[in-house]
C-alpha cells in the first residue's frame, strides 16, 4: 500500500518479548497488515532462551478463526489465500534494540508495530523504552501501542474502533506524509467514517497548508488552540476520546529533547490511545 507521498506500510515488523501486554500490539499489527494485503514478520527477541516457544504467544490462524476469517480447521496455506504474507523469525543473544534494528536492516520494514511502557521522570532515564530506541534509529514508521490499553483494534473479534484521530501539525515539520499515511490506513481497514482534526498549537497565522486526501471514510477538519503543545495535544485527545495520535517527527534535535525527548516522545507518555509516528522525509537515522 503506497500513498501519494510514497509513504508506504506494506512490509510491517512485529518485535516482541511475548510478554502478554504485547498481545493487542499483535492484533493491531495483523489487522493493518491483512488491511494492506500486505506482508507482516514477527519477530521473538530474548537475550536468553535459544528457541521461541511461540505456543506461548497468539496463533495467527487461531487469531483469524476467531475473527470469523478463516474457519476453525484452517491450514497454514489458508492464511495467504487472505491476501497477506505472514511469517515468524527469533533472535537472540545480542542487545534487544540492536537485533531489531539488525533484523530491519536485513529484512527492511514499512512499518515497526510494538508494545511500549509509559515510563515517567527518573524511571524514563533508568529504563529507555525499547520501541523508542527503534523509531529513532530506523526510518521505518512506528505504531506505538501502550501497555495496558485496548488500542483500536480488538484482540479477540478483530473489530477496528477507530472513530477519532489527531494529527498534531506545526510550521517546523513536514506533515502531509502523515497525513498520507493517515487516509491509506483509514482507506485500509476502517468501514465507518472517521473524524480526523488537524491540530496546530499557537498562532493561527502559522498553521500550514496541506493536501487533504479525499479518500471514503475520512473526514477532515482543522483546529486551532494556544498554549503548550504537548500538554494541548493531551487534553484534545482526553476531551475528545481520541483512538489514535499520527505525528511528523524529526528526531532529537538538541541537548533539551535528550533530557526530556521529543515532542513524539512526551505525547506518547502521556496518552491514552496508540500513537503513529513518521519521521521527516528528510530524516537520517542516529
Amino acid at each position: 500500500m503506497k500513498g501519494r507521498d510514497g509513504v508506504s506500510i506494506g512490509n510491517i515488523i512485529h518485535p516482541t518479548d511475548f510478554s502478554h501486554g504485547s498481545d493487542v500490539a499483535f492484533g493491531h499489527a495483523l489487522r493493518l497488515a491483512l488491511g494492506c494485503h500486505g506482508q507482516l514478520e514477527i519477530l521473538h527477541v530474548d537475550r536468553e532462551q535459544g528457541r521461541a516457544n511461540w505456543d506461548s504467544y497468539p496463533s495467527v490462524r487461531e487469531t483469524l478463526s476467531r475473527w470469523k476469517l478463516l474457519p476453525d480447521d484452517a491450514k497454514r496455506s489458508d492464511v495467504g489465500k487472505l491476501g497477506v504474507n505472514i511469517s515468524k523469525s527469533a533472535s537472540k543473544g545480542v542487545e534487544a534494540a540492536t537485533s531489531v534494528l539488525e533484523h530491519i536492516d536485513r529484512r527492511g520494514a514499512d512499518l515497526v508495530v510494538m508494545a511500549t511502557h509509559r515510563r515517567e521522570g527518573l524511571d524514563r532515564w533508568m529504563y529507555k523504552s525499547l520501541a523508542e530506541q527503534v523509531s529513532h534509529r530506523t526510518e521505518a514508521a512506528t505504531l506505538f501501542v501502550p501497555y495496558g490499553m485496548n488500542g483500536f483494534v480488538a484482540l479477540e473479534t478483530g473489530e477496528v474502533t477507530l472513530k477519532r484521530i489527531l494529527i498534531p501539525v506545526d510550521s517546523t515539520t513536514d506533515a502531509q506524509p502523515i497525513v498520507e499515511a493517515v487516509a491509506e490506513i483509514v482507506d485500509a481497514i476502517c468501514d465507518a467514517d472517521v473524524e480526523i482534526c488537524l491540530l496546530h498549537i499557537g498562532d493561527p497565522a502559522a498553521m500550514p497548508s496541506l493536501k487533504l486526501p479525499s479518500q471514503d471514510h475520512c473526514g477532515w477538519n482543522w483546529e486551532s488552540r494556544p498554549g503548550s503543545v504537548v500538554e494541548g495535544i493531551h487534553d484534545y485527545a482526553v476531551q475528545n476520546n481520541v483512538d489514535l495520535i499520527a505525528m511528523t517527527t524529526n528526531g532529537r534535535d538538541g541537548f533539551l529533547d535528550v533530557i526530556r525527548g521529543t515532542t513524539t516522545e512526551r505525547v506518547l507518555h502521556q496518552s491514552q490511545c496508540p500513537v503513529l509516528s513518521i519521521h521527516q522525509p528528510d530524516y537520517s537515522p542516529r
